[in-house]
């Protein structure tokens, strides 16, 4: 992914390269982005397996990674029926970022249905960035959410994600090197009372989950 200068968003989550990741907040990136090496599923279990979405597009013509995008849920911690709705609606959100910087396309439905303010500003930001330069990002994450915590209308919570998305060329040809794990930190707010909508995401270490 990248947080792409913050433009991760250097993918999204550097997380940015080219599109530019690089640490920092979602404001000026997307999601940081992995590159090609790291293709295969992590080795590490998963206590919450499932793939939450795949959004295929045409084949890459450079021989490099697939064109499209997967995000998987991983171990997510959630002491609450709260806490596991704010840690879904992060995973959505995700889901929703990605699947835009493949396209290079705005689902503005779906994107006002999970985040608000600097997170859903960011992923239009971001993607108007690839559009310029004739990009796209391709590659799949794995979500750990070890901790979340949601009280009232406000929830805090951070994540880990394995990364093998990278930012390629119109050809397919992968734009920058990969960065295997991000660490993120997000607070989100119950939108109408109702549904947790993602407001800041930000883009912090990459040590590798565990």
């Amino acid at each position: 992914m990248r947080r792409r200068g913050m433009a991760v968003v250097g993918v999204v989550l550097g997380l940015l390269m080219s599109a530019g990741c690089g640490p920092g907040d979602d404001e000026g990136g997307g999601l940081p982005t992995l590159g090609p090496e790291s293709s295969g599923q992590p080795s590490s279990a998963a206590t919450t397996p499932g793939e939450m979405t795949a959004s295929p597009t045409a084949g890459s013509s450079s021989g490099g990674p697939p064109n499209t995008i997967a995000v998987h849920r991983r171990k997510v911690v959630a002491a609450s029926t709260s806490d596991k709705a704010a840690a879904d609606a992060f995973i959505s959100y995700i889901t929703v970022r990605l699947t835009a910087y493949n396209k290079v396309q705005v689902d503005l439905d779906a994107l006002a249905k999970t985040s608000t303010g600097a997170a859903l500003n960011a992923v239009r930001s971001d993607v108007a960035g690839l559009r310029s330069r004739g990009q796209h990002t391709v590659g799949e994450v794995w979500v750990d959410i070890p901790k979340v915590t949601a009280r009232g209308s406000a929830a805090t919570l951070t994540s880990c994600m394995v990364n093998t998305t990278v930012d390629v060329d119109a050809k397919g040809k992968p734009l920058s090197a990969p960065k295997p794990f991000y660490n993120i930190t997000s607070t989100l707010e119950l939108g109408g009372g109702k549904v947790w909508l993602v407001k800041t995401i930000k883009f912090g270490g990459d040590n590798a989950c565990r």
